[in-house]
């Protein structure tokens, strides 16, 4: 009965490593969890400053005439209206968006992602190193956001 209790023991991970690699996947969580909320942010605006440029080219086509031609007026009018009604521009639009705000975000957060990564997939010293990497550095912004340390003075009352 113990060499039953004594393998399964054997088996089981540390409790620290088992701390280790939670503090890694709550890293990673987090970072990606912004990164792909500022993806989406990103996808939007992007895709709506490129539809507004292109339907105000289009729009100031449509208006001006070289010449006195109805041919002409319809052929910049249906050009005007296609843009309006298309769909395919702002769906890549939209992807490249994304990814631009994903990888940003990804960019700015390389320290957690990396200690993160670190944590997670490392063996079991740099796994370890990395997660209380990610303590310290996740106590850090906790104490900074919460306090406000660094932001610039507001307005001062006399």
């Amino acid at each position: 009965m113990t060499s039953v209790i004594s393998r399964i023991k054997n088996a089981m991970p540390s409790a620290s490593t088992v701390l280790s690699k939670g503090l890694g996947i709550a890293a990673l969580g987090v970072v990606l969890k912004d990164a792909h909320y500022v993806g989406k942010m990103q996808a939007d605006l992007y895709s709506s400053e490129k539809d507004a440029r292109s339907t105000a080219h289009y729009l100031n086509n449509s208006m001006y005439l070289g010449t006195m031609s109805k041919f002409d007026e319809k052929i910049k009018n249906l050009s005007y209206t296609t843009e309006l009604d298309q769909t395919y521009k702002r769906f890549f639009n939209e992807g490249i968006g994304y990814i631009r705000g994903f990888t940003s975000m990804l960019t700015r957060n390389v320290i957690p992602l990396g200690l993160g990564i670190g944590a997670t997939f490392g063996g079991k010293i740099s796994s370890k190193v990395s997660a209380i990497g990610v303590a310290a550095y996740s106590t850090y912004r906790f104490i900074k956001n919460f306090f406000g340390l660094g932001t610039p003075g507001g307005i001062k009352f006399d």
